[in-house]
């Protein structure tokens, strides 16, 4: 009778144990490690670099757009005040505007309809707006091609003849890199109601006029720039009886904006002064005929300056209008603040696109960066399992299994990916953080995203993780399946 053999079950090696080995191996093969962590540092530094400048990018664009739009606030009144909006304008503000939004009640206002005549507007303004913006972005000679020599809402028109609709579908389809945004029915469609709703904003258009004319017939013969020093007073109530939407709050900022226009015009016009002109040019060591207008800013800036500059407006017979030093400063202040502003607004001017609205450009340039650094990674795990081999065999002689050398593996790759990671995330901040700053200065500090680059560093932390446990997997296949007779005949 045979004796019988009883084959227990493997033992397994808790979680916390496993990790203690992989660190150990980490420990003792720390060249191999560092040289792993650097091509994840790299690669991760890249990533987070590109991230955090399209992020901080995006958020001073938002930043500046808004900056921008309440610095034209006094321009935009003098339009609405002067003639009627555009027809692109009054399908932004239908597609814009929030439904119970004060400038969708002017506008039902003044085309004579409800509430609700606008909201059944506003799905047509949208996709007007989709089709005005396709050919926006196309070049003059495919916009030629396309739509003949009509631009914007005349297009539109145009189309509404069939033979120019099938000259428009067969151009469109002979170009193959062309995508329109809407499916050809649906624009067709949309060109069908089109004079519904161009005669609806004419409507809209033709109240603006009579509101329009009836506030002119009141100023007579006032100039409209100088009946806007009042708008906070009587000629605000003016507005307001006209038809238009005017908060006094709002008026009262519209108020002290055109006095601050009024107040930088003053003092632009000093340097036609030969007697100022002499007196900045002394100052400043320079011919009069060098004096400029950034000169005489920058000179502003100062409280001390800025008080020497009103002397000499005085002993040259020019009227300071009420201006103080103290007042003067804060002219000159904003007045590079705007400048800045326009620089901003200049620089991001293309931004977003591609993935996570780093730029079609950057993209390519990170996903190559990323199959680098996974090359990188595989090629050294794959060094390393080929110089463990004898390590790998003896484990396994003790009993280790299959599943415990590739987790050992696959552990160590993570805890490499995570030290890289971390690395690269707060190398790829500090470059992007350093240069944006040289970029926007103050604007940076206003605008700064940092929900955004927060997560944007989870991402690279969590992708080097990730792209080292990928890259790690099939060298820690390739070791798991290893036969111990084979390790331990390799020299």
């Amino acid at each position: 009778m045979m004796k019988k053999i009883d084959v227990q079950n493997q033992p397994v090696l808790p979680p916390r144990r496993v990790l203690q080995i992989a660190l150990t191996g980490v420990k003792y093969r720390l060249f191999r490690a560092t040289v792993t962590v650097a091509v994840i540092v790299v690669a991760m530094a890249f990533l987070m670099n590109i991230l955090t400048e399209s992020l901080i990018k995006r958020a001073v664009a938002d930043s500046v757009r808004e900056q921008i739009t309440d610095l034209h606030r006094v321009d935009r009144w003098i339009a609405r005040l002067s003639m009627p909006q555009p027809h692109e304008d009054l399908l932004a503000r239908l597609a814009e505007e929030t439904p119970d939004s004060e400038a969708l009640a002017e506008l039902a206002a003044r085309g004579g309809m409800s509430a609700e005549d606008i909201e059944a507007l506003r799905p047509k303004a949208r996709e007007a707006l989709i089709g005005l913006g396709f050919f926006a972005d196309l070049d003059y000679g495919r916009r030629r091609v396309l739509a003949g020599p009509d631009e914007s809402v005349r297009i539109f028109h145009r189309l509404q003849d069939d033979g120019a609709w099938q000259q428009f579908a067969s151009n469109l389809a002979d170009m193959k890199t062309l995508r329109f945004p809407m499916e050809p029915e649906a624009f067709r469609a949309f060109l069908r109601g089109w004079p519904e709703l161009n005669a609806q904003l004419e409507a809209i258009r033709g109240g603006q006029s009579e509101a329009i004319a009836a506030l002119r017939a009141q100023l007579g013969d006032t100039p409209l720039m100088e009946a806007l020093r009042g708008v906070d007073g009587p000629f605000g109530d003016a507005v307001r009886a006209a038809g238009f939407r005017l908060a006094p709050e709002e008026a009262e900022s519209l108020a002290d904006e055109v006095e601050r226009l009024d107040q930088v015009l003053r003092i632009e016009a000093t340097i036609n002064n030969p007697g100022v002109r002499q007196k900045v040019a002394a100052l400043r060591d320079v011919l009069p005929g060098d004096v400029t207008l950034p000169m005489i800013w920058a000179l502003l800036r100062d409280r001390e300056r800025a008080d020497w500059f009103l002397a000499a407006m005085r002993e040259n017979g020019l009227e300071t209008g009420g201006l103080t030093a103290e007042r003067l400063e804060d002219l000159a202040r904003q007045r590079a603040h705007t400048r800045l502003l326009q620089v901003a607004e200049r620089q991001t001017l293309e931004t977003g696109g591609g993935l996570l609205g780093i730029g079609k450009r950057m993209t390519w340039l990170a996903l190559v960066s990323m199959l680098v650094c996974a090359v990188g990674i595989a090629n050294a795990m794959l060094m390393s399992v080929t110089e463990r081999f004898r390590e790998i065999a003896t484990l396994k002689c003790l009993g280790a299994l299959d599943a415990f050398i590739m987790s050992m593996f696959l552990i160590e790759a993570c805890l490499l990916g995570l030290v890289g990671g971390l690395g690269g995330a707060l190398a790829g901040f500090l470059l992007a953080g350093g240069r944006m700053a040289l970029m926007f200065r103050a604007l940076l500090v206003q605008a700064f995203p940092w929900g955004d680059v927060a997560a944007a560093a989870g991402i690279s932390v969590v992708l080097g993780m990730v792209l080292a446990a990928v890259s790690a997997v099939y060298p820690s296949l390739r070791a798991a399946r290893l036969a111990p007779m084979e390790a331990m005949r390799i020299e």
